[in-house]
């Protein structure tokens, strides 16, 4: 068993690796610039990344980390109702750290007592370190360094390649980081998840405190991400929350979601500014945000590339009934979100097709592919396949095979093998009359004995013959 885990977890790795964002070639460039040091932006309806800058470049997550932690709870916690009582002096420490500015609290006290639903609701919307804390201590059973090193094995598991977590709490940390494309991979898993899709998309959130008295009865949980609310500059209608972070030293991240005329967008971005150049205090993540959602609403729409429809060429068939090409067309039609600015006419069809091939030839065979291309990069590969049937001509196969069979290296192995079979006769047979002549020399004559018996027989015979004559009588000369 040793020896077999070791060769799974491998396997898992593997595949995990094949696992990603499908990365679109093309990718298109706003107009406006992103303050923000790194991004992507995805279609989570097609996987497709429209946007992306240094979107493999690493940066310390900060709170992001975060949706990771929600999804290894969720995942493992059978019963969100579950309760669980705070205990404090697991969380203390954190206030001597060397960048307590970065610290999110909730309001949550020693001795309260959560649900694990809640006290995902008060990480994700407000970054409380005290819930993170206690969600990674009771799952991570008493130990939050273990729960981290779950973060870490599912990270791998989901496809991340530069991801590695430190710690729950999103603190500063050098050796705790990410990128764009990882977060991307994380929270595309974590909104496959319903009961996480709820909490990270709620507005606000109030939860049923036991403690009476040690609360205000408005005691509610805000989204820290400014786009949901409607009173902010920053408002966007459609837009989902997610999850902000802030690091005093890098900067802002926001992971959010929009939605609008049935297409759903994400967007990650890292590192961005705290201030202008003026010095004044700036939430450049929303500003980017909002400017990248923006552009894709009002410049992106769904555009047929290449119709299944459309005949790209003809295949030469041989020994056909009746036809002796056949029409190739796409197996499947492709279409894609594309940039009104860019000239969809622009893009190249390379098309590849066989020769020819030989009967039968089934509808909807494979005989090639056309690869879609735009300014030199390619877009999609897609197979070419018959767009009818074409049956084997009996005549025609047997015909070509007698016109062929000279050429093929069969009649010249039929002609060795026939001489070396007419050489092995004449062998056998010069053998088999060489034995015979060895045998007839060696043979000696036989010499006939006389039957004495039959003499014997002979003689009675005469001498009856001898008494039965008249006197006188000669008998005949014995002509023996």
């Amino acid at each position: 068993m040793k020896r077999i885990l070791p060769v799974l977890m491998a396997l898992v790795l593997m595949c995990s690796l094949c696992i990603g964002l499908p990365a679109r070639a093309v990718l298109f460039t706003p107009g406006f610039d992103v303050h923000s040091a790194a991004g992507i932006l995805v279609d989570l309806d097609t996987d497709e990344v429209l946007w992306q800058k240094n979107a493999d470049t690493q940066y310390m997550p900060g709170s992001l980390v975060q949706i990771m932690a929600a999804v290894v709870v969720i995942e493992n916690c059978p019963n969100l109702s579950t309760r669980i009582t705070v205990d404090a002096s697991l969380y203390e420490s954190l206030a001597g750290t060397e960048y307590p500015e970065d610290i999110r609290y909730a309001d949550i006290m020693d001795g309260d007592t959560f649900s694990v639903e809640e006290l995902l609701y008060a990480m994700i919307l407000t970054s409380s370190c005290e819930a993170a804390t206690m969600l990674a201590n009771q799952f991570g059973n008493g130990s939050v360094a273990s729960f981290v090193e779950m973060m870490n094995t599912r990270a791998t598991e989901l496809g991340c390649t530069q991801t590695r977590f430190t710690n729950v709490t999103g603190l500063y940390d050098v050796e705790q980081k990410t990128t764009a494309q990882d977060m991307a991979l994380i929270t595309k898993h974590a909104l496959s998840i319903s009961k996480f899709q709820t909490i990270a998309t709620a507005v606000t959130f109030t939860p049923e405190t036991p403690n009476l008295g040690r609360h205000e009865l408005d005691f509610t949980w805000t989204h820290s991400n400014l786009m949901l609310q409607p009173t902010s500059t920053y408002y966007m209608e459609g837009c989902k929350g997610i999850k902000t972070a802030n690091l005093a030293m890098q900067g802002r991240n926001i992971v959010t979601q929009a939605s609008r005329d049935g297409m759903n967008f994400l967007v990650i971005l890292l590192a961005a500014p705290f201030n202008d150049e003026d010095d004044d205090l700036q939430f450049y993540h929303m500003d980017d945000a909002k400017a990248l959602f923006d552009w894709v609403f009002g410049h992106f729409s769904f555009k047929t590339i290449l119709s299944e429809n459309t005949e790209l060429g003809q295949v030469g068939v041989t020994n056909g009934d009746g036809t002796d090409y056949v029409l190739v067309r796409p197996e499947r039609s492709y279409g894609t979100l594309w940039y009104d600015l860019a000239d969809s006419a622009s893009i190249v069809q390379e098309v590849e097709l066989k020769d020819s091939v030989s009967a039968p030839v089934e509808k909807g065979q494979k005989l090639g592919t056309v690869t879609l291309k735009f300014s030199g990069e390619d877009i999609a590969t897609i197979d070419l396949v018959s767009t009818s049937t074409v049956e084997l001509s009996s005549f025609k196969y047997y015909l070509a095979l007698i016109r062929h069979f000279p050429k093929t290296p069969w009649l010249s192995r039929a002609i060795v093998i026939s001489v070396i079979l007419v050489l092995l006769y004449i062998v056998a047979c010069i053998y088999s009359h060489i034995q015979y002549l060895q045998r007839k020399k060696n043979a000696r004559p036989v010499h006939l004995q006389p039957n004495s018996e039959a003499i014997r027989r002979d003689a009675r015979r005469e001498q009856r013959d001898e008494r039965r004559r008249p006197n006188g009588t000669r008998r005949p000369p014995n002509k023996r």
